[in-house]
């Protein structure tokens, strides 16, 4: 299992957030080998498509110089007329092979690691200590497992596709030996015919190569993203903020609360206690609320500072321990009570009213 270098084993899988930046640091998971079985299958298959054309144009071409040579002359002034015209002639018959194998290395690119400039390999790739020090490298290259792994696979690849190679031809080689006795045409046609099978044959063997290859790398990027315990907590604490000052904002943020609640208990029309455990501050403002609503409420202390709060601003008290139980335990703070607590707390606003009336 992988280590990090304090010796920590790897367990974690990799967070959004480490897999981010090894991208922009253009560490992704990618086989060549999907790459090149796409431009040998596709690139390769785009010869014969574009062939004709190709070499209609060449033998042309041919004719022209064979028909022309005694005209033709070679001169520095010449070479500067004919130079134009002669890129403009390779470009027609050249590009549409070369844009299909552009086309081709895009599109295998892309869809294995999506359109992503890794702007940090080239704002912070450059190792200078690696530079001037290659041994460091070149130990990386020569001596590590990963180097190894690639050396071995591309033996092992060049031994399969050698085979396959060596199938084709040694099928083709009673034809083969005769070349030189068969019409230029027929020795066209079977130098066409070798190179399309062999060109099949390597690309279907070769993507099957990619395939193995691709889901390879896919498991060693896993690995090698792989984090450690600690590092999963390093990077949450960074995400997120470290707990003792987030508890220490909690905290706060309660006793501020805590503050603006008790100030207005000032403004409420009864506080229903259980005597020495629960208080519960109600206002109710008719025509403008439909219901009672809960200013504040408390427990043990807080539900002491409530009651003295209360008693300092003349705000009535009534002891219903049921009634202040239900409440403290059903209504936040800044709600109105429910429909089931009505007829209680009427009760209670009728008895302070009636009260406020007899002073």
């Amino acid at each position: 299992m992988a280590e990090n270098k304090d010796g920590q084993e790897k367990t974690e899988k990799a967070t959004p957030k480490r897999l981010n930046e090894a991208r922009n640091r253009g560490q992704v998971s990618k086989s060549m080998d999907v790459t090149t079985a796409s431009v040998l299958l596709i690139g390769g298959s785009a010869i014969f498509i574009f062939g004709k054309n190709l070499f209609a144009n060449l033998q042309y071409f041919m004719k022209y110089i064979f028909a022309n040579s005694t005209s033709i002359i070679v001169s520095e002034q010449n070479f500067k007329l004919y130079f134009p015209s002669i890129m403009i002639f390779l470009a027609k018959i050249l590009l549409p092979i070369l844009l299909t194998v552009f086309a081709v290395v895009l599109i295998s690119e892309i869809s294995q690691v999506g359109l992503k400039i890794a702007t940090e390999k080239f704002t912070k790739g450059l190792n200078f200590k690696q530079i001037f020090n290659p041994f460091s490298g070149l130990k990386r290259i020569f001596f590590s497992s990963r180097s190894l792994f690639e050396l071995a696979k591309g033996i092992a690849k060049l031994l399969v596709i050698g085979y396959v190679v060596y199938d084709v031809l040694a099928g083709k080689s009673e034809q083969m030996v005769g070349i030189i006795e068969m019409p230029h045409g027929d020795i066209a046609n079977l130098i066409v015919d070798v190179s399309f099978e062999l060109i099949i044959k390597v690309g279907l063997i070769y993507i099957l190569i990619a395939a193995a290859d691709f889901f390879y790398q896919r498991y060693r990027f896993n690995e090698d993203m792989k984090m450690t315990k600690q590092e999963v907590k390093e990077e949450g604490k960074q995400a997120e903020g470290d707990p003792k000052v987030k508890a220490r904002i909690r905290a706060l943020m309660r006793g501020r609360i805590r503050k603006l609640m008790l100030k207005s208990v000032k403004e409420a029309d009864v506080v229903i206690t259980n005597p020495t455990h629960f208080a519960v501050a109600l206002i109710y403002k008719q025509g403008t609320m439909s219901a009672p609503k809960v200013l504040a409420k408390g427990v043990d202390f807080l539900a002491l500072q409530i009651r003295d709060i209360a008693e300092k601003s003349g705000v009535p008290i009534v002891e219903e321990p049921p009634l202040a139980r239900a409440l403290f335990y059903s209504v936040e703070i800044e709600q109105e009570i429910p429909e089931e607590l009505f007829k209680a707390v009427a009760q209670v606003l009728a008895f302070v009213y009636n009260l406020k009336k007899n002073v």
